[in-house]
């Protein structure tokens, strides 16, 4: 196959008195030399010597040429030795270097070889006299390695190509392989995949021109090294038993026998891919009894070292099991088994874990595979084991292991409350840590977030329930670990629309859609929160099209309190549908699995389904169900109290007046004041009620937030008809149908808003608001405020911003749409 860019270099290099053409076999030196020649038409004459094993003296030979030249004054010779597989010896080494340099000018040496030749080619570099051409040169480049496939008629796509290149490296021989195995193969990808150095033409390749080839203590070497990805000098002292410095692996990779330097790394070399696969099946081939034991010695190795990641697998493959455990609990974490982007690695290496092995560290892995499998009985009692025997294993890492396990499982259990303990234990014991040890494990810290999160959502305590899995987020991002990065992203949009930030819900929810794109699946816990958002909004076919989705999610830590807020949207969505008795059956349901102790969110679930017996004129039922409840006296409970009672007909229990606490969720604010209304309504005192349906709208127009007004008592309905004063004046309450007729709240309409706010406005902004919808200058405004001028137009250009208005009877009029004005004149 023509390779342009080499025969080039081949052109330059003979201007020179050496070219050094070095690399392993199979990589293409003698076609190479073949090509150039064939092309070549310059004014030196080309004679090509080609030695093996039954060849004449090969110094021999380079001294007839050098007398040959005697004499000939203007003849230049290019001088071409192919050595095969031979080496240079050091006598044959001296006759070319007194070649070159007795003729400098007349004689140009070319040299093709497997490895470095005795010759000081430190001295031809220092003085700019010798090109080297060498493996990573006679690499097959991308581009190089899709047209040698079409040569060979295999039409390959762009990632089976750069698949391919990884494999091999660009090593043409391997490409070769490859292409043969590929020859007449349907399913290229998996052919790709499967294309491996231990077996087959391959293997019998790198057995014949590349191990054999190597002097007996050398072959040893590469045996007894090529059980690691890495090789360090220390590290193959510890396998081979012999000395070795820095120097040793540079020689070797300049003898190019197919190990190479890791890039950005001082003194690390690794093994060309299949040859490494090669030298693996050769030497479980030959010595399969002595393999265990250079396992053995690796682990100790990088244990010493603190590689804990490669100790552990190297006791997992000689079989080390305590070792391996000891390795995990003691020097990485046991908490990489449940998330971080050591989890699948982990999780696969001790897959096999005996049952039967005791220990502490056992237990606490069995007790940590139990978790991820979400089997909390079973963690209880490997936690009860663990602890048993921390007596005779006792340390810090395991007892800080111990505590965050302890703490996981219970925040999968029914009781918040306990769970908040155990979890603020294990953050406590994580704070006491060194900085260092924190630093190099965040994954006990991106556990205890979730889990603190979790069981303060469901406590309902909001805020420090979003400032958990902010720092969960955080974490996620600054280690990479991107599965746990969309699980936090969605709860923290959960925490937000349950608190009744739907618009930042909203942004959370598509920030996790953007990274899932990108590669990570979208948990099923930004599924649930988008579906809140949309029924929150009474948008009902995207919540019912979320609902199906996140039923083919996979389950996580969260799946308890995701299983409970998805029954609330199931729910909420078969009440808007007119299916109460379904929807009081899924309330049932849920709460039963839920528990009885589930604070704020498992009373969610019993005042949801209070709400929808008031609905079917059951309020002594719906009584019952708060007062059995164990969150009776939640704001939440007390209001629907208040409408049972007004459906029985009965005199209201005293109230306080609704909430407005920001911790409160806004549905329940809204709730309050909506109860207000009716209350009113119901003892004639329409002017009451009328402000107070105006401050729910007022509250809830922001977030767009519809469904309290489609569930709110008949009463309230009735002021929100298409044609009233109050839709006039919060037209965001109405949305149009797919069929474009007008829809109000209580049909619970499709569209979304056209108009969203990324950032609520300020008290002064809110203010300054007001006083441009009332046509004051920038002057008078500052004037009433006694503020500077400069300080009103920093507000004014904050409220165009923030209402995407560019102009301030734009803001203002759209202020008026989101219901952030009180009232828009008739004109």
């Amino acid at each position: 196959m023509p390779r342009p860019r080499l025969i080039d270099r081949v052109s330059l290099g003979v201007q020179l008195p050496l070219t050094l053409i070095s690399a392993p076999a199979g990589f293409g030196k003698t076609i190479l030399l073949e090509s150039w020649a064939a092309l070549y038409h310059g004014p030196a004459v080309v004679k090509r010597i080609a030695l093996d094993a039954g060849s004449e003296d090969a110094p021999a030979i380079v001294e007839s040429v050098r007398d040959g030249l005697q004499g000939r004054d203007h003849d230049v010779l290019v001088l071409v030795v192919d050595c095969g597989d031979l080496a240079v010896t050091p006598k044959f080494g001296r006759s070319l270097h007194r070649l070159i340099r007795g003729n400098a000018g007349r004689v140009r040496v070319v040299l093709v070889t497997r490895s470095d030749p005795p010759l000081p080619l430190h001295l031809y570099r220092l003085a700019g006299t010798v090109a080297e051409i060498r493996a990573a040169d006679l690499a097959f480049t991308t581009e190089e390695t899709a047209a040698l496939m079409r040569a060979h008629k295999l039409e390959l796509t762009a990632s089976e190509v750069t698949e391919l290149q990884a494999r091999t490296d660009g090593w043409p021989a391997g490409l070769m392989f490859a292409a043969m195995n590929l020859a007449g193969k349907a399913d290229a990808e998996r052919v790709i995949r499967e294309f491996r150095g231990d077996s087959g033409n391959l293997a019998a390749y790198l057995m014949t021109e590349v191990l054999d080839a190597q002097p007996p203590e050398l072959r040893e070497f590469l045996l007894r090294t090529c059980i690691v990805d890495e090789v360090r000098p220390a590290l193959a002292e510890a396998l081979t038993g012999q000395a070795c410095d820095l120097r040793s692996l540079q020689f070797l990779s300049h003898g190019n026998s197919f190990i190479r330097p890791v890039p950005g790394t001082a003194d690390s070399y690794t093994y060309q891919p299949l040859f490494r696969e090669f030298l693996r099946a050769q030497l479980l081939y030959e010595r399969p009894a002595g393999v265990p034991a250079l396992h053995r010695a690796a682990a100790a190795w990088f244990a010493q070292n603190r590689r804990p990641l490669e100790a552990i697998h190297h006791a997992v493959t000689a079989g080390e099991w305590r070792d391996a455990a000891r390795y995990l609990v003691e020097d990485l974490d046991v908490a990489g088994l449940l998330v971080g982007c050591r989890r699948r690695h982990l999780t696969t290496l001790f897959a096999d874990l005996p049952d039967d092995l005791d220990g502490a560290d056992a237990a606490i892995i069995r007790a940590a595979r139990a978790l991820a499998r979400f089997d909390v009985d079973r963690c209880t009692s490997e936690l009860g084991k663990a602890r048993a025997r921390l007596d005779q294993q006792k340390s810090p890492r395991r007892q800080s292991a111990l505590s965050v396990l302890r703490a996981v499982c219970a925040s999968l259990g029914e009781d918040p409350e306990c769970a908040l303990v155990e979890v603020l234990t294990a953050e406590a014991d994580l704070r006491a840590a060194s900085p260092e040890s924190a630093l190099a494990h965040p994954e006990p810290r991106l556990l205890i977030a979730g889990c603190k999160g979790r069981v303060l959502l469901q406590l309902g305590d909001f805020p420090p329930a979003l400032a958990a899995f902010t720092e969960g987020i955080a974490l996620a991002e600054d280690n990479g670990a991107h599965e746990a990065l969309v699980d936090f992203l969605g709860m923290a949009a959960l925490v937000e629309a349950a608190w009744g930030h739907l618009r930042r819900a909203g942004e959370v929810v598509a920030h996790a859609t953007a990274l899932a794109e990108s590669g990570a699946q979208l948990s099923q816990s930004a599924i649930v929160a988008g579906a809140w958002v949309h029924a929150d909004r009474c948008d009902l076919p995207s919540a019912e099209e979320m609902v199906q989705r996140a039923a083919d999610t996979a389950p996580t830590h969260d799946a308890r309190v995701l299983a409970a807020a998805l029954a609330l949207v199931r729910a909420r969505l078969l009440r808007a549908s007119g299916d109460i008795d379904l929807a009081a059956a899924e309330l049932r349901a849920a709460r039963n699995s839920y528990g009885a102790q589930g604070g704020w969110l498992g009373q969610a679930l019993t005042i949801d389904e209070a709400k929808m017996l008031v609905a079917q004129h059951q309020p002594r039922e719906a009584v019952t169900a708060i007062e059995q409840s164990a969150g009776r006296d939640q704001v939440g409970s007390r209001l629907v109290l208040q409408r049972a009672a007004a459906e029985a007909g009965e005199r209201p229990p005293a109230q306080p007046l609704p909430a407005t606490d920001r911790v409160i969720a806004l549905e329940t604010q809204v709730d309050g004041w909506l109860v207000q209304a009716a209350e009113s309504l119901r003892t004639g005192d329409s002017g009451r009620s009328g402000i107070c349906v105006e401050r729910a709208l007022r509250l809830a127009a922001p977030e767009q937030l519809r469904r309290p007004f489609a569930e709110a008592p008949p009463a309230v309905r009735k002021l929100l008809q298409p044609s009233g004063e109050l839709m006039r004046h919060h037209p965001w309450l109405r949305t149009p149908s797919p069929h474009g007729r007008d829809r109000t709240a209580d049909r619970w309409a499709v569209a979304r808003p056209e108009l969203v706010l990324t950032t609520s406005l300020t008290s002064k902004e809110h203010e300054v608001l007001e006083y441009l919808a009332e046509l004051l200058t920038t002057e008078e405004i500052a004037s009433t405020m006694y503020v500077s001028v400069n300080t009103v137009r920093s507000h004014v250009r904050s409220i165009l911003r923030k209402l995407s208005a560019s102009r301030r009877n734009e803001a203002v009029r759209r202020a008026w749409e989101l219901g952030l004005l009180p009232s828009r004149p008739d004109a």
